[in-house]
């Protein structure tokens, strides 16, 4: 499932950044400023469903790969005993030490940026609105478009954090897995 998750974060970044061209292009029409403001507050609207998407499927993705790597290389009741509880980025360094007797680089981009992708994630899943009172509603766009450039570092990172840690885990593996590679291409009918 992981390689899939991936594929359902890549399709959104792809989405998103046609809905923000889209946005320019309304942006630049010469249409009436009304139809202006209709075309792009859908937009705005599509841009966020798109923009959520790839931070949850990438975390799906890294926790499904980390749990099928244990299972695989160790054994599922162990993982689900005594792995499955801990925090996703400690379960790359507890699994890969046991497996290959390396240490995953708890210095290095890949653990950052997962650890900043699970952080992402869960402000998602957890999310907790902002109320304004009457006389704020000025504060509210300013506080709509931080958050829609938070939202958007945080999808790139998502994408970013697969990457990273995949060529981290063929790091650990000396190259001999292909684990990049295999997960991170994209998926082409050849007919």
């Amino acid at each position: 499932m992981h390689w899939n998750y991936f594929q359902v974060c890549r399709d959104h970044i792809k989405k998103y950044e046609a809905t923000e061209q889209e946005i320019e292009k309304y942006r630049a029409s010469d249409q009436e400023t009304h139809i202006i403001e209709m075309n792009v507050a859908a937009a705005y609207s599509r841009r966020e469903r798109s923009v959520v998407i790839p931070i949850v499927f990438s975390a799906m993705c890294l926790e499904a790969f980390i749990y099928d790597y244990g299972a695989t290389k160790l054994s599922g009741s162990f993982v689900k005993n005594h792995i499955d509880k801990l925090e996703v980025p400690s379960k790359y360094v507890v699994l890969t030490k046991l497996v290959t007797g390396k240490q995953f680089d708890t210095n290095g981009q890949a653990y950052e940026k997962l650890k900043t992708l699970i952080k992402d994630r869960n402000q998602l899943v957890h999310f907790k609105s902002k109320g304004f009172s009457f006389e704020e509603l000025e504060k509210v766009q300013h506080w709509h478009e931080e958050m829609n450039t938070k939202l958007k570092a945080a999808m790139y990172n998502a994408y970013d954090a697969v990457i990273e840690v995949m060529k981290e885990m063929d790091r650990l593996h000396e190259n001999s897995t292909n684990y990049y590679l295999t997960y991170i291409t994209e998926a082409e009918c050849h007919a």
